[in-house]
């Protein structure tokens, strides 16, 4: 039976790794481990970190045997947590080449001569593309009449961003006819994904929603891996379309949309193996086999795969859990891991007077970097995650780094948004429409002391429950601040009412303002009619005997 670790000392390091590694000198055939440090042993996750690790740290002998573990384990935490799924799509020879036919008379008989059917078409007649590798519908404008033609892959040089979104349309650089045949070969019969992201549409802030007040995983998607459907409020997700950029991740605010390959809890599990390290992130787009700087004693990377689904309860996570500051090496920040940035940047300054995550883009900023980064006395803290969502997460351990004190404001972001509602209490009835709209469990309802109650520092400021409550006037949204004190943190009593009692039974029924709200305005109407007066003074059981019981008595004196 192959064992789950295997070092393959190319590099021959002659680091004294520990027993549960399994070190060879040539690549292992046969079955797979489940984690190695090089791509030409049969694995199922490959950690190119340990070999960056083993070659450039600064650490003793014992512990780099000790951390090359830690890497190992960091891996395996994935792949046991992993929530992606094997698919495949089949892919044929039907080529569509856009261009001008003189132009790609070339590229079409060398795509001919190795079996392609082919058909080539002018720019000016694609009128959309649908559908995606293996299965493009593409709509051709032909003498003012649409025709449907069906292709498994496209070539379009110098295509513009709407043919670029679909997977199966390639957009060769250079006029290379081999490689451009080789690529189109690449991805002919059966191609094989995974997804990158999954979904819970109970939480999403956008899912069947009578107004949109969300959708930006769709919005910052660089392909049609998400669409929203207006029509019905849904999210359409093609898998086979997605990057696994995790963009989409960063930016949702409830958390409905998670990391297959690393998602929060394998995150959190890993955040503990950091403990008294200094993490350094670094997706696997930044290649480490070019990179050449030493890393000083107890820096530590971590090997993540995609580079923008970081956000607030990831990054917040990492650095209590470690109580150090971090470093994230990567040559591109998604517009919410940005944001999650400056917030975390901004509260650290204010509480603890350094900065919590150091952005390097390139090499020399990294080696900058790391000669700043370091332990942050006071700032390690573990928390229960289990059962919160990433907000309630953020909350949690913000409220822990703040706890009596009381450090002023900072700027929320621009997609990672928070803020407060206000309320007027003399027009709020309880009615708590506001406390249905609300699908992160910001606002909420308490029959201990009939009062409704919100949390701000786990409000996204989506601005449904605005948009839901009946009431004028009565609720309103303000976006943009983070308030550093105890105060902002947990529920406050934003209206409160005592229960109306069912004149006939004497149940409690309602809110004494909502019974009083509807009584006002529907008196004038039942003016002169006792029992329809009372029956607004009733519950849902006795209001119809009321009524039937008037009935009654009417009829008996018709007959008397």
């Amino acid at each position: 039976m192959a064992k789950e670790y295997v070092y393959y000392d190319h590099l021959n390091l002659e680091i004294p790794l520990q027993d549960h590694i399994e070190v060879v000198k040539t690549p292992l055939l046969g079955e797979q481990c489940l984690v190695t440090n090089h791509p030409d042993v049969p694995s199922h996750l490959v950690a190119p970190e340990i070999d960056f690790y083993l070659q450039h740290s600064q650490d003793s002998l014992l512990d780099k045997a000790l951390n090359a573990s830690t890497l190992f384990e960091a891996r395996a935490l994935c792949y046991d947590f992993s929530q992606d799924s094997d698919f495949s799509q089949e892919v044929g020879k039907n080529i569509l080449l856009v261009g001008e036919e003189e132009a790609l008379s070339d590229l079409k008989q060398a795509l001919k001569a190795k079996g392609f059917a082919v058909l080539v078409v002018h720019p000016s007649e694609v009128a959309m593309i649908e559908g995606h590798l293996g299965a493009l519908h593409v709509t051709l404008r032909q003498e003012d009449a649409l025709h449907e033609v069906d292709a498994d892959q496209m070539v379009w040089f110098e295509a513009p961003e709407f043919a670029l979104r679909q997977s199966g349309v390639l957009n060769p650089e250079k006029n290379d006819i081999a490689q451009i045949v080789e690529a189109i070969e690449a991805k002919t019969g059966t191609h094989t994904y995974k997804n990158f992201i999954t979904y819970d549409p109970s939480i999403c802030q956008y899912h069947e929603r009578r107004e949109e007040v969300c959708g930006k995983c769709a919005e910052v998607c660089p392909t049609v891996a998400i669409v929203k459907l207006d029509d019905t409020k849904h999210l359409q997700f093609s898998h086979i379309d997605c990057h696994g950029c995790g963009g989409c991740i960063s930016v949702c605010p409830s958390g409905a949309v998670e990391y297959a390959q690393m998602p929060r809890r394998a995150f959190y599990e890993i955040a503990k193996l950091y403990q008294d390290k200094t993490a350094l992130i670094i997706p696997r787009k930044m290649g480490l086999d070019a990179l050449h700087v030493s890393l000083p004693q107890n820096v530590l990377p971590l090997g993540i795969e995609g580079e923008k689904f970081l956000h607030e309860a990831h990054l917040l996570t990492l650095l209590q859990e470690s109580g150090s500051s971090v470093v994230f090496y990567t040559d591109f920040i998604s517009k919410g891991t940005g944001d999650v940035i400056s917030i975390l940047n901004q509260a650290y300054e204010k509480m603890y007077g350094t900065k919590a995550i150091y952005v390097a883009m390139n090499e020399a900023e990294l080696i900058q970097a790391l000669q700043e980064v370091g332990p942050i006395e006071g700032t390690r803290h573990g928390i229960q995650e289990d059962g919160l969502r990433k907000r309630e997460i953020f909350s949690a351990r913000l409220a822990w780094a703040v706890g009596e004190g009381d450090y002023g404001t900072i700027q929320a972001g621009e997609h990672v948004r928070y803020g407060t509602i206000n309320i007027n209490e003399e027009a709020c009835t309880l009615c708590l429409s506001c406390v249905g709209a609300c699908n992160v469990r910001a606002l909420t309802a308490h029959t201990s002391d009939n009062s409704l109650r919100f949390d701000a520092s786990i409000c996204t400021s989506c601005g449904y429950c605005e948009a839901t409550c009946p009431e004028k006037d009565c609720l309103s949204m303000e976006r943009g601040e983070i308030a550093l004190n105890k105060g902002w943190f947990g529920q406050r009593i934003m209206a409160k009412d005592t229960l109306f009692e069912c004149v006939k039974c004497g149940k409690p029924f309602a809110t004494s303002k909502s019974v009083n709200r509807i009584a006002a305005i529907m008196a004038p109407l039942f003016a002169g009619n006792d029992t329809k007066l009372k029956s607004l003074y009733c519950c849902g059981d006795c209001k119809p005997k009321v009524m039937f019981e008037d009935y009654l008595k009417e009829r008996e004196k018709a007959t008397l």
